[in-house]
């Protein structure tokens, strides 16, 4: 190598490149024959021959130090052959490459090499292969990572003639560098792997055509994976542009919202909450809403929406009339989807119930959800005109609020389906005198550390045995044997948390209960 570095450096005194660079242009023109000139360059020469030594000088070092770390095989005379890895963390020039690889060549052993380059360049790739032959492409990127789960998502789809899944890479690749349209694209294949090649190759040229930011990238993942899914799912997704941005939502109030306005194509609840289920594990699935709080059975138990997708589902939700433009996120969570309330965006919610007793608009409201809302402590008036004034309310909540009674007049509002008064001062005899046949969830009880009012349970309806389209019976309290008994009746219980005294009788009745009733989850 000192040999090649030493001829390498007289070619070009040979050649007399310093008087070419220094001559003039001209035609006949005599080169630059100043003898100081020349020892300036023939210097500079010497100074490149003695940098070029140095630097054999030390591979030859680096060689040396290696063979003396190594076995020499006397039978064979060669030292054995070991396994080197190099790290270069730049781009390495070919002439470089070639003189590693000739240092290495010096150790006298033959050996394979790898080497692992992160370029997109085959023809770059091709330079340091040796001897020449085709490099094998093995793509790490992030977009090759993904593309891997891609294919194995649409194995099944191998047999068919228009399979392509080079389009999948392409797509992919387009979504660079952004991860998270990629997360979209490959959840909404998981949802469903039979996209069609022509769909495909519609969504690649559109990625093609779009400018490389973030938003117009994730807009197009979106609505690939909105379209898919079905009138019910789309709906109910769009649903939830009537809460605030960042607003978690639990399961439990979408699903019974969901139901009660009718957002489900099921009849029958048990069959509607099954398809709401479903429709939340999808859009979780998707990547189109993202959990919040998960369960120790690993549930999701609510839920949040993206500030970019919120954008995108509220734009869709008022062109397709799905939310009420008029209506501030503050107000709008409040009621149904469909309704035609005079409200003003600044408005508060007291501004709603002072001209509820007059307003005729109410009348067709589905859906009131006050969890949270102060208002009814020096009015409580405002709650007997909801039970006079909505009667046909599917979904009521009251959790939170300040209420601190149930009047007689609650019984008007027979369409009732759910009715939640968690974390309420309402005094636990208010809940016996309840008759609603319709109500499938009566949610009870008041949350309190203080030992001495702990389990101000909700009492068990006197009539809870005529009320058997009961599904979910949460937090109630029996007071008498024969509660337990009429719970007993309720074939489409699911769920039962009750409270009961520390009597042989109850406990009896209970286990009872629990026999006879539909497998109900005892809380």
């Amino acid at each position: 190598m000192i040999h090649n570095a030493k001829e390498g450096t007289l070619q070009e005194l040979q050649k007399g490149e310093y008087d070419k660079s220094e001559g003039t242009a001209e035609s006949g023109s005599v080169p630059d024959q100043n003898p100081e000139t020349v020892s300036e360059k023939f210097g500079q020469m010497m100074e490149k021959l003695k940098q070029e030594f140095k630097e054999q000088l030390k591979i030859k070092g680096l060689v040396d130090e290696i063979k003396h770390n190594l076995e020499y095989i006397s039978d064979r005379n060669c030292y054995e052959c070991p396994l080197f890895i190099l790290r270069v963390d730049e781009l390495m020039d070919i002439s470089t490459w070639e003189g590693t690889r000739n240092a290495l060549s010096l150790l006298n052993c033959s050996a394979d090499l790898m080497m692992v380059t992160t370029t997109n360049d085959v023809h770059l790739a091709r330079e340091y292969c040796y001897p020449r032959w085709e490099p094998i492409a093995i793509d790490y990127s992030l977009a090759g990572l993904y593309h891997d789960t891609v294919l194995q998502l649409t194995s099944q789809q191998k047999n068919k003639d228009n399979y392509n899944p080079q389009i999948f890479h392409d797509i992919l690749s387009e979504c660079e560098p952004h991860e998270f349209c990629m997360k979209i694209f490959t959840h909404a294949l998981y949802a469903n792997p039979n996209r069609s090649n022509e769909e495909l190759l519609k969504l690649h040229s559109t990625l093609q055509a779009l400018p490389k930011s973030f938003n117009s990238i994730t807009k197009v993942m979106f609505k690939f994976s909105y379209n898919d899914l079905p009138k019910e799912y789309k709906s109910c997704l769009l649903y939830l542009a009537i809460f605030s941005m960042g607003h978690k939502i639990r399961r439990s109030t979408l699903i019974g919202r969901w139901i009660a306005e009718g957002l489900t194509s099921n009849e029958d609840w048990l069959s509607s909450v099954r398809q709401a289920n479903r429709c939340f594990d999808t859009l979780i699935d998707r990547c189109l809403i993202d959990p919040a709080d998960i369960g120790a059975a690993g549930n999701v138990k609510s839920c949040v929406v993206g500030d970019l997708f919120h954008g995108f589902i509220t734009t869709i939700a008022r062109k397709q009339h799905i939310v009420e433009t008029r209506l501030s996120h503050h107000l709008a969570r409040h009621f149904s989807i469909f309704n035609d309330l005079q409200l003003r965006g600044s408005d508060r919610i007291d501004k709603f119930f002072q001209g509820l007793s007059e307003s005729s608009r109410v009348s067709l409201l589905k859906v009131l959800d006050l969890e949270g809302c102060q208002c009814f402590g020096k009015n409580r008036q405002y709650f007997k005109d909801i039970c006079n004034k909505m009667l046909l309310l599917k979904y009521l909540s009251l959790r939170r609020t300040d209420i601190t009674e149930l009047p007689s007049e609650i019984n008007n509002l027979r369409e009732l389906e759910v009715l939640d008064i968690r974390e309420t001062n309402v005094p636990p005899h208010a809940t016996a005198n309840i008759l609603l046949l319709k109500l499938k969830r009566l949610l009870a009880g008041h949350i309190d550390l203080n030992a001495s009012k702990f389990g101000s349970s909700g009492r068990v309806p006197r009539r809870i045995g005529k009320m058997v389209n009961m599904e979910v019976l949460s937090n109630v309290q029996a007071k008498h044997s024969h509660d337990l008994k009429d719970i007993g009746k309720l074939w489409q219980l699911r769920k039962l948390g009750v409270v009961i005294d520390d009597k042989d009788s109850h406990l009896r009745n209970l286990l009872q209960t629990i026999m006879t009733s539909m497998s109900p989850s005892v809380l």
